[in-house]
């Protein structure tokens, strides 16, 4: 049974000062107030997607928010017969919802005290406090991530790669919160790109006996000038504590370049 229950009315966000806890009470009026905001109120089933996911975080109730679970429960498919693999309705309208909810703080969010989020590659949400910076002075920029590719003919480097890709993007999330967009591969030459991002990153990772070499790159999407690159050498057997040390660095660096 949907755990979501129907919502009374509520203040507006700035009720919400930082001195008050990040409570359920807390976190069901930023609810209330997301619904109630016209993003919201003509998309009705990503606002039952939304309410279902946050109830889930309240009740700790994790286990629910698998894909299969979230496609009978608020998408009411039929468990007899319903095959994630065939219907992706739910990746689709999670997609949609990340989408939704950047716009969202983007414009009529962006003074809101709590920021609610679908890290990349799950669903369950991130609920935050928003930090004591002020919105204004937050970048507005939307950052595309694509896997990183092997170019190494070590049997070991599509492993490493696979690993450090899931590492950075684990690192980018924290960073950046829902500015990132990921995409498992570049499209085909010629193809258009899948989204309207204002920076692309994408690299590639070298492995040569001892030498591991990770080379990325940040690109302007609308002037399509390389704006950014790093090229990272580490020596070593490659391992899970040298993906971390990469993805911390890389992370690191391109958050220093787009600090605003």
């Amino acid at each position: 049974m949907l755990l979501a229950r129907a919502l009374p009315s509520y203040p507006p966000p700035a009720a919400l000062n930082d001195a008050e806890a990040l409570d359920s009470t807390a976190i069901q009026t930023h609810l209330g107030w997301i619904l109630n905001n016209d993003l919201f109120r003509k998309a009705p089933r990503l606002s039952r997607l939304l309410r279902f996911l946050v109830d889930c975080w309240l009740h700790g109730a994790e286990r629910d928010t698998t894909e299969y679970g979230i496609g009978i429960e608020v998408f009411d498919r039929n468990p007899a017969s319903y095959s994630t693999g065939e219907d992706p309705i739910v990746r689709v309208q999670v997609g949609r919802l990340r989408e939704k909810l950047r716009a969202y703080y983007a414009g009529p969010g962006r003074h809101d005290g709590i920021v609610i989020a679908i890290p990349i590659r799950s669903y369950m949400p991130l609920i935050r406090r928003r930090g004591n910076r002020p919105q204004e002075h937050e970048p507005g920029y939307v950052l595309a991530f694509y896997a990183l590719r092997s170019v190494s003919a070590a049997p070991a480097g599509a492993l490493f790669t696979q690993g450090l890709t899931e590492e950075l993007s684990h690192h980018l999330f924290r960073s950046f919160g829902d500015r990132v967009l990921f995409h498992q591969c570049l499209p085909p030459a010629g193809a258009p790109w899948p989204d309207s991002a204002d920076f692309r990153l994408e690299g590639s990772i070298r492995i040569d006996d001892s030498l591991v070499r990770a080379a990325v790159r940040l690109t302007n999407t609308e002037s399509g000038a390389l704006v950014w690159s790093e090229q990272l050498d580490r020596h070593g057997a490659p391992g899970i504590a040298m993906q971390e040390d990469l993805a911390r660095t890389i992370s690191g660096a391109l958050g220093e370049y787009l600090a605003p």
